[in-house]
């Protein structure tokens, strides 16, 4: 049953990753999008990868249960339940400087935050996969 989780957490990695760069290419096409939309979209591009890929990994968790926190933690290799919590394998990549560790569920709904490396901009994704920049 793990070996099948594993499996499926990394299927579901490579998909939300090759997403992310299939949005990355098609939002340079030259359409036409409304400007605070665009602006958000174009500031949340470098930590793009580090969202879904961080939302895929508590889909992936919410999967096979209701869990209220899942953890996302870079020291475990496959998901495992620590401290009453579903901890998923994510390792950020060095366009965010920061991805939010502990990610609460209230009636399903929930936002993961990252902080983009290079211009301190901070966006966040939402349980439908809605990327925006977060204002303060």
């Amino acid at each position: 049953m793990n070996i099948k989780k594993v499996q499926t957490s990394g299927l579901a990695l490579l998909i939300a990753a090759t997403g992310a760069l299939g949005l990355a290419a098609c939002s340079s096409d030259g359409s036409s999008t409304s400007g605070d939309t665009a602006a958000a979209a174009a500031s949340c591009d470098a930590v793009t990868t580090d969202l879904t890929t961080a939302r895929q990994a508590v889909v992936d968790a919410l999967a096979d249960d209701d869990w209220a926190q899942v953890m996302l933690a870079s020291d475990v290799d496959a998901p495992t339940v620590k401290y009453g919590l579903m901890v998923m394998p994510f390792v950020k990549t060095d366009a965010a400087s920061k991805v939010t560790g502990t990610v609460t569920i209230t009636d399903g709904a929930y936002t993961i935050e990252a902080v983009d490396a290079s211009t301190d901009v901070t966006c966040q994704i939402d349980q439908d996969g809605t990327i925006t920049e977060v204002t303060n």
